[in-house]
């Protein structure tokens, strides 16, 4: 092999390994730049008036109000409960379509809950989808149809979370 021959398979190997560094950095800039998106996001759910509307949701919605209302016929304070909560997971729907944060983390953090508020706030979304002529936070839909894929404990697995009494 002559001399220009090795000079150039060492460049080629040279250039992939940059090329491969810098998807990297992108990556790595990318996710860098998304997180404070991504801890507002999870820093919402911890609010008292985002419990408080995650609470009237299960509780109060269906015994005060007709889903044939939709959400956009609600009262103001019961449109905006049921948006605060709807919004955030729909939200979310588009960090994990998005792969911005791994589906496992997310449903395995907000997977239970979610689904029981999806369970109350689904006829709603139904009639508001009807209303504007396509579904209705289909991102939040989504994560759902994904929370039904695996049980919480197989998500627990696949991120690695240990339990104290694990030997």
């Amino acid at each position: 092999m002559d001399a220009a021959v090795l000079i150039s398979a060492i460049s080629a190997v040279v250039a992939a390994i940059a090329l491969l560094l810098s998807v990297r950095q992108v990556g790595l800039l990318r996710r860098q730049n998304l997180s404070p998106v991504v801890l507002d996001a999870f820093r919402e759910a911890r609010t008292e008036e985002w419990f408080e509307a995650f609470d009237w949701i299960r509780t109060d919605l269906a015994r005060e109000h007709s889903p044939e209302l939709g959400v956009s016929g609600l009262p103001e304070i019961a449109r905006r409960r049921v948006r605060k909560v709807g919004f955030f997971y729909d939200n979310l729907g588009v960090l994990v379509v998005a792969g911005i944060v791994p589906e496992d983390l997310v449903l395995g953090f907000f997977g239970p809950g979610m689904k029981v508020c999806w369970d109350s706030v689904r006829p709603y979304f139904d009639v508001e989808g009807k209303i504007r002529g396509l579904r209705y936070l289909v991102f939040y839909e989504h994560l759902v149809c994904l929370h039904k894929d695996k049980t919480v404990a197989e998500r627990y697995e696949s991120i690695g979370l240990r339990r104290l009494d694990d030997r």
